[in-house]
């Protein structure tokens, strides 16, 4: 992956020798950030734990990005000088991804709620584990699952429910659902699907990335 990334960003980076120290460092710095981030992202779909699993690589990404915009001498070189605008797309895509997934909210949620909720989850996990061969899942696991329901409708409300927390949310509720036949899940979804595709664009956008700078610099 981390081959695959650089070469994508290789047209610039053979711009490096028209570039003082500085940009050099600070372009270098972002392509490498985005590697790791990129990776990151490919390890964290399913089951969804961007927020958790991928924070200090998007940290990394978001520094050396702020790097470059507050930089007198390489923002608008690194940014704004060739078509493609590769950092900019880049950057506004990862950012994008990150704010739709409201990864930010999980920050602001205290360890407690969180093992709260991990806790609640393998409770009703278990439950469905231990009935299901006895045909009793909807009757035993209601009052778990509604607890597990009622915690998630809670933090929702309160704007901490990330894409990692509800897209376990959407797999137990799919399973109550579906899988059991319990009846309606009751819950409004965070769009999940529409994150994954989004995350899955970014091979694209690397790619063409690439593209408009093999043009730009031949």
């Amino acid at each position: 992956m981390r081959s695959i990334l650089l070469l994508l960003l290789l047209p610039t980076l053979v711009s490096l020798y028209k570039l003082d120290q500085e940009c050099s460092d600070l372009q270098l710095a972002f392509a490498t950030a985005s590697t790791e981030f990129t990776k990151c992202l490919g390890k964290a779909t399913k089951p969804v734990k961007l927020c958790v699993s991928c924070y200090k690589q998007y940290t990394s990404v978001k520094e050396t990005y702020t790097n470059i915009t507050g930089s007198v001498n390489c923002s608008t070189v690194l940014r704004d000088s060739d078509n493609a605008m590769v950092i900019r797309r880049l950057w506004d895509a990862y950012s994008n991804m990150w704010d739709s997934a409201l990864c930010e909210s999980c920050s602001g949620l205290s360890s407690n709620r969180s093992v709260e909720f991990v806790n609640k989850t393998d409770t009703v996990n278990l439950c469905f584990d231990h009935n299901k061969k006895h045909g009793s899942i909807c009757g035993e696991c209601k009052d778990p699952y509604e607890a597990l329901l009622n915690l998630f409708k809670d933090l929702q409300q309160d704007g901490y429910a990330c894409a990692d927390l509800a897209d376990s949310m959407n797999s137990t509720a799919q399973a109550w659902s579906v899988k059991f036949e319990c009846g309606h899940p009751d819950v409004e979804y965070i769009p999940v699907i529409s994150l994954a595709t989004g995350m899955l664009l970014l091979p694209i956008l690397f790619y063409m990335g690439n593209g408009f700078l093999s043009k730009n610099f031949s």
